[in-house]
């Protein structure tokens, strides 16, 4: 009925208006049509478990063309302006993200097989069927492993080594692989290891690493172009690769504190989620 109502205005007023008045009025029966469709609303919607701030991103991917979201810090709020229905799926968008973040706790491991074979033998003051003792050691294993607990999805950095000297073979890998800063002539020592991000997906952990030499004064190099990235199950040791079969040279320069060490590493990863 209203409908029909409203046509046979605009139809009256066709014919007996002038065209500017016309516009007009089409204009005004228009934000009356918008005003049936829901009028913008504003919602305040708290946030217990995660920062706000890091929610309105994913909040702003939902709004309709005239709506807005910001966040309040004090109050760990989002603040929406929009209609109706679009603040109700916001609502639920948030409800579902608005949970503890896991932590994960990664630990690298890496071992140097050896073997290093002794005999000792005498027979002062033994009796029985064989003449002498021997003893036998070999199968030499030594074993280092580094952790770090940090949030799924966020960064962390596992040193290898503190202050390994910077020597020209360090200089001569940063330039192959594009990084020619003036700086770098500046440092005697440099710390090495691997930058690592963990982002639980259900029952696995999706695992970056990325061979890192950091500086003083904040400064770092990033091998980027040799990252390993890997899914890997929760609570199982999971082989990366050996420094003389497949791994990367930045990361067997790493573990190798220099490249000086001819014996062979193998690196390993586990991750728990707490």
């Amino acid at each position: 009925m209203k409908t029909w109502l409203q046509f046979s205005i605009v139809s009256l007023l066709f014919f007996c208006l002038p065209l500017s008045v016309l516009f007009s009025v089409g204009s005004a029966l228009a934000v009356a049509a918008g005003d049936e469709a829901g009028s913008p609303e504003v919602a305040i919607i708290k946030v217990h478990k995660r920062p706000a701030q890091e929610l309105l991103p994913q909040v702003q991917t939902i709004l309709s063309a005239s709506g807005r979201a910001s966040v309040d810090i004090i109050s760990n709020a989002v603040i929406v302006s929009d209609h109706a229905d679009t603040i109700k799926k916001i609502r639920h968008l948030i409800r579902r993200l608005d949970v503890s973040t896991p932590q994960v706790t990664v630990t690298l491991r890496y071992h140097q097989a050896e073997t290093r074979t002794r005999t000792l033998s005498t027979s002062s003051g033994i009796s029985g069927t064989k003449a002498g003792l021997h003893i036998t050691s070999g199968g030499f294993r030594r074993d280092k492993k580094l952790q770090i607990t940090v949030s799924s999805g966020s960064t962390g950095f596992l040193m290898v080594g503190r202050k390994i000297p910077f020597t020209s073979f360090w200089l001569d890998l940063c330039s192959r692989y594009g990084y020619r800063f003036g700086w770098l002539n500046e440092y005697t020592t440099v710390g090495i290891g691997f930058e690592v991000r963990p982002l639980v997906l259900d029952n696995r952990v999706d695992l970056s690493l990325v061979p890192r030499l950091s500086f003083a004064q904040g400064r770092s190099v990033e091998f980027t172009r040799v990252q390993t990235r890997i899914t890997v199950p929760k609570n199982t040791w999971v082989q990366i690769g050996a420094t003389n079969s497949g791994m990367d040279e930045v990361s067997a320069a790493i573990l190798s504190a220099g490249g000086d060490n001819d014996q062979a590493k193998v690196l390993k990863v586990m991750v728990r989620v707490h």
